[in-house]
């Protein structure tokens, strides 16, 4: 019963080890038309008001494909506003996911199909169950900095458990 929720609600349909590995080109032939990127420890570590260097290339590279950007984040407004104009790209804050409300919002904005748009995330948890929960395409990242809250950390044992009794079988 177990594997069953996890393959259906947790198991992201790819991985990668970060924004800059991913094939655009082939997500884009794939019919994909918008991104959802999570920020702490997808884009950003946690916290972070301010692109890096890294965040910056990443969007670049993703924007150079006429994909477009959506930031979608559980954190405070306030931090999601500066950040994303940073980048300059459009974001949702608070989006309490595994929610989906918000992403569905942006959806029916853009009058595109969950099947077009992709959830990419670093945690199984929110941003991937969110992301299955509401029919787009799941992409995990690689966490990119260690340092995480305790929950977090426990959310992560919690996923190496997962993977390693589901995946690779």
């Amino acid at each position: 019963m177990l594997k069953r929720w996890y393959e259906k609600s947790l198991k992201p349909d790819y991985r990668f080890k970060d924004l800059l590995t991913i094939d655009w080109a082939e997500f884009k032939a794939k019919g994909i038309k918008l991104v959802f990127l999570d920020i702490d420890n997808t884009l950003a570590e946690h916290g972070s008001r301010q692109a890096d260097d890294y965040a910056r290339e990443a969007v670049s590279l993703i924007e150079s494909f006429d994909l477009p950007i959506c930031i979608l984040s559980n954190a405070l407004s306030d931090r999601i506003t500066d950040y994303a104009k940073s980048l300059d790209v459009p974001y949702m804050a608070q989006a309490n996911k595994p929610g989906t409300k918000k992403i569905l919002q942006k959806i029916a904005e853009l009058n595109l199909r969950p099947e077009q748009t992709l959830m990419v995330g670093d945690q199984i948890f929110t941003d991937i169950w969110a992301g299955k929960r509401a029919g787009c395409v799941t992409i995990m990242v690689e966490q990119r900095f260690a340092n995480e809250a305790i929950q977090i950390r426990f959310k992560r044992k919690l996923e190496r458990f997962l993977f390693k009794r589901y995946e690779n079988r």
